[in-house]
């Protein structure tokens, strides 16, 4: 079942997951980035998303088992954890040590989550939507502009003035050219 959660949602879910594990004496590691890491920092009000995606490992099958049940039990999806980004080129091996992580504010006994700042979230949609090539999702597009409009940047001009986002111009240029076709995202 395909369902677009609330961050109450994935609140109760990893809460319900965290109890499972801690049954279990299992740890894991959880470093969100994408629609969940949206949602945590206000930037997105309300769902259209499905999962947290983690820049992680794979984790072990009993770990998997869990995920699934707890999807099950909180009538989520049933990955609604997923490391699936991970697979996806350079996301692991270029944004995974890009990415500053900062530690949730949520407390769990055996799950270390972390979430994606502010600049690797953005670096994150942006790889994501040069990488979609002329059809990226409508989801990253959206999120990017929403990002960038978060950090107090509304426009392309405000972007070529902002160092610290120079990135987008010189690493990630069909996002570039994508903001470039923008009136204004404020």
């Amino acid at each position: 079942m395909l369902h677009q959660c609330t961050i109450n949602d994935f609140e109760k879910a990893l809460s319900i997951l965290d109890k499972k594990l801690t049954r279990e004496n299992l740890r894991i590691e959880i470093k969100a980035i994408g629609g969940f890491a949206m949602m945590y920092y206000g930037i997105r009000v309300n769902g259209y998303t499905m999962d947290i995606d983690t820049l992680t490992n794979e984790y072990s099958s009993k770990v998997l088992e869990l995920i699934h049940e707890v999807g099950k039990e909180a009538a989520i999806d049933r990955d609604w954890l997923n490391n699936d980004c991970a697979g996806l080129e350079g996301f692991m091996s270029i944004l995974g040590n890009e990415i500053k992580w900062l530690p949730s504010k949520y407390e769990f006994q055996m799950i270390d989550l972390c979430v994606a700042d502010i600049k690797g979230l953005i670096r994150s949609k942006a790889k994501a939507i040069h990488d979609g090539g002329l059809v990226p999702r409508s989801t990253d597009k959206k999120d990017i502009l929403d990002a960038l409009a978060y950090v107090g940047i509304g426009n392309i001009e405000e972007l070529n003035a902002n160092q610290e986002y120079s990135f987008i111009s010189e690493e990630y240029q069909r996002c570039y050219e994508f903001l470039k076709k923008q009136d204004s995202w404020r």
